[in-house]
């Protein structure tokens, strides 16, 4: 005979044992294989950070002839040299002083359309860019809005 007989329902159910949870899983990565990882991730986050912050160090003379074309299209004395200038000097920023400097008329023009791989608003004002340098002071922001295209897409 066994020790739960003549027991009724109540009383059995008193002796039962209550539930014993596990023991909570700890959070923190103690094996190697998330150490590695971590590493991982973290030299690939340090590659990153160093790949971007040179990224941007070899793009600053494009920010900062992208704010001083800015400087000119708001100014009262924007001229068409001056533009001129500010795209000369920008190309000579990005490219070899010998690969650009001598360049004039058609050769700046064909340079500008090859350096922004034939971009359509560039390649159309090319001409007019090339030329700019010996047009009369004049306001013209078809020609801003052609320096500013260059500016942001010409790839060295």
């Amino acid at each position: 005979m066994s020790a739960y007989e003549g027991l009724s329902l109540s009383e059995l159910i008193n002796l039962l044992h209550d539930i014993v949870p596990p023991a909570p899983v700890a959070l923190w990565p103690v094996t190697p294989g998330w150490w590695l990882l971590a590493s991982w991730l973290l030299a690939l986050a340090l590659i990153a950070l160093v790949q971007w912050l040179a990224l941007r160090r070899r793009n600053r003379y494009r920010r900062e002839a992208l704010r001083a074309l800015e400087a000119l299209a708001t100014g009262h004395e924007t001229t068409s040299e001056a533009v001129a200038v500010l795209l000369k000097r920008t190309a000579l920023g990005a490219y070899p002083r010998h690969q650009v400097a001598a360049l004039q008329g058609t050769a700046w023009a064909d340079f500008l359309r090859h350096s922004s791989q034939n971009d359509p608003l560039v390649s159309a004002s090319a001409a007019a860019l090339a030329r700019a340098a010996y047009r009369p002071p004049e306001h013209d922001p078809q020609l801003i809005a052609a320096a500013r295209r260059w500016i942001q897409v010409h790839r060295a």
